[in-house]
């Protein structure tokens, strides 16, 4: 199962949408390469993601340094977390707690390609993973129906 770096910021359900929309007022941009001739990286994630950080460019900030340590080690840290990714839309954080995130998909909207990290909104907690491995869990997520997954993980 692919695991997949997800910003520890949960997102309002259409707010990248929205403010994508609201910011662009009204041009229509074919890609990210001619999106951030007007707009740089630091302006487009304040205005979309709700994010400050310290450069125009998202390479050289403190925020995407967090990203690089987070993806290199396989370890969440205060910014990041590392989830399995089960489909497009959601993704399975295994602690000691299971956390089921849907995703802000990465397709095709320019929004979704500004970093190279994903975006959730929303995170509901699904159980305890007591002492299942993540393989075991990820298998009964996708094969079980809800009520016997709540049932075996203590998810209520």
């Amino acid at each position: 199962m692919k695991k997949i770096v997800v910003r520890d910021k949960i997102l309002e359900r259409g707010q990248a949408n929205s403010s994508y929309i609201y910011l662009c007022n009204d041009t229509d941009y074919s890609s990210l390469e001619y999106f951030l001739r007007d707009y740089n990286y630091k302006l487009a994630l304040e205005k979309i993601f709700g994010e400050e950080i310290n450069s125009e460019l998202l390479e050289d900030s403190s925020l995407y340094e967090l990203y690089k340590l987070a993806l290199e080690s396989q370890q969440d840290n205060d910014y990041f977390k590392i989830l399995y990714k089960i489909s497009d839309e959601f993704a399975v954080h295994l602690t000691e707690n299971i956390y089921l995130y849907h995703l802000i998909p990465k397709k095709g909207e320019i929004y979704s390609s500004i970093t190279p990290w994903f975006y959730a909104d929303s995170k509901k907690y699904f159980g305890d993973t007591w002492w299942e491995n993540d393989s075991v869990i990820i298998n009964d997520l996708i094969n079980h129906s809800v009520v016997e997954f709540l049932e075996k993980y203590k998810g209520y």
